[in-house]
């Protein structure tokens, strides 16, 4: 077990530390677009970097099974990713009726959404919103789910999921989600303090992320089991992804009816957990 502190203590420093250069930079957005987003990136280096270091320290011989991109065949992992892309836009979906229902607002228009952002970000578009909606889901929403779980893959999963998760299932498969769910909510911190995901909340904002993250965790961490890191690094890109876009078709997506991030998505969560147990207990039953 010493290990695992080799990893966090990369994982959250490197993370953390490109977090304060964000912050003694002017804080989330300031940089312009495409340094942000460069920033935010590199601070998802930290998981995979911890894991990295501790394979190549600790992994001799099975370093590429150690980070979960061995041991499965290619056709097991493609079913476990497809799966995993369905799940998470499910979850996404439903999020929004649930939300809809908690909350008694009335769904929004995605068009109307869509011409108030880009007149927020005093953007000139040449097209129609309505074509730029379509252009969205059609083509911008595939290839960011496909992109998400390259990244991912190399980034933030490749460490959670790739690296530690292993380590951590002499715990048991409840505890061990209950332990990554809270490293990784904590992790985001930093960011969430900035307003990232929870704008205003505070440590309010990183509580709610921290209990969005363990509640998702069991989800990764059954594609991690049967498709291996790429399958995991698929849910969460998928997440990334379909996330954003289930906001607008809320008319007032703030806290805490943010949508996936809210108390709808985290109700449809929770509802989820007894699948999850389903699911294993199944596989035990076959096994035996």
């Amino acid at each position: 077990m010493r290990v695992i502190p080799v990893f966090l203590l990369i994982a959250f420093g490197f993370s953390w530390l490109v977090a304060w250069q964000i912050q003694a930079s002017g804080g989330l957005g300031a940089q312009g677009p495409l340094a942000s987003v460069g920033l935010l990136s590199l601070m998802m280096m930290g998981p995979a970097l911890g894991a990295i270091v501790c394979a190549l320290l600790f992994d001799r011989g099975r370093r590429l099974a150690a980070l979960g991109l061995q041991g499965f065949s290619l056709g097991t992992v493609a079913k476990w990713t497809g799966l995993a892309w369905l799940v998470a836009i499910l979850a996404c979906g439903l999020a929004v009726p649930a939300t809809l229902l908690l909350s008694g607002q009335a769904m929004g228009d995605p068009v109307a959404m869509i011409t108030a952002q880009l007149a927020a970000a005093d953007q000139d578009v040449p097209m129609d919103p309505a074509t730029l909606l379509v252009i969205q889901l059609a083509i911008g929403l595939p290839v960011g789910i496909l992109f998400n779980t390259v990244f991912l893959t190399i980034s933030e999963e490749l460490g959670w999921r790739g690296w530690l998760q292993p380590r951590l299932e002499g715990l048991g498969f409840w505890p061990m989600c209950l332990a990554i769910g809270v490293l990784w909510g904590l992790w985001h911190a930093p960011i969430v303090l900035m307003g990232f995901n929870y704008p205003g909340l505070g440590w309010t904002g990183v509580a709610v992320m921290t209990l969005f993250t363990t509640l998702w965790t069991p989800y990764h961490a059954l594609a991690r089991e049967r498709g291996g890191v790429i399958a995991a690094a698929g849910m969460h890109g998928t997440l990334n992804a379909v996330a954003g876009v289930s906001l607008l078709f809320l008319s007032e997506p703030d806290w805490p009816w943010n949508g996936p991030l809210g108390v709808g998505g985290l109700a449809v969560l929770a509802a989820g957990l007894p699948l999850i147990a389903w699911a294993r207990a199944g596989k035990k039953k076959r096994a035996a």
